[in-house]
């Protein structure tokens, strides 16, 4: 499907993570395990960029995510909470540009 400017709109999953408050939380990119699958490294060769976007209702989403490295932390096609907090709770979504 296209969608703005040209861009390809592969994938659209909205996974309910459950998690306690403390515990650590893996949200993986579903653009690489949904039905059209983009391989990372291949994505990364062709020099594209993984982003990740949070909104905290069905809006638009804001800007991009700044990782901290500590606590929230990108790797590979994967965000990690370390631990998950309540601030923690919205949609993500995951653009490779």
């Amino acid at each position: 499907m296209q969608g703005v400017e040209g861009c390809t709109d592969w994938s659209v999953d909205y996974l309910k993570y459950k998690v306690l408050l403390g515990e650590p939380v893996r949200i993986k990119c579903a653009l690489f395990y949904g039905y059209i699958r983009a391989n990372y490294t291949h994505a990364q060769s062709a020099g594209l960029s993984l982003m990740w976007y949070k909104s905290a209702g069905h809006g638009d989403f804001e800007e991009p995510i700044s990782f901290d490295g500590t606590r929230m932390s990108k790797e590979e096609d994967a965000i990690w909470f370390r631990p998950a907090e309540l601030d923690d709770v919205g949609y993500y979504s995951c653009v490779l540009r």
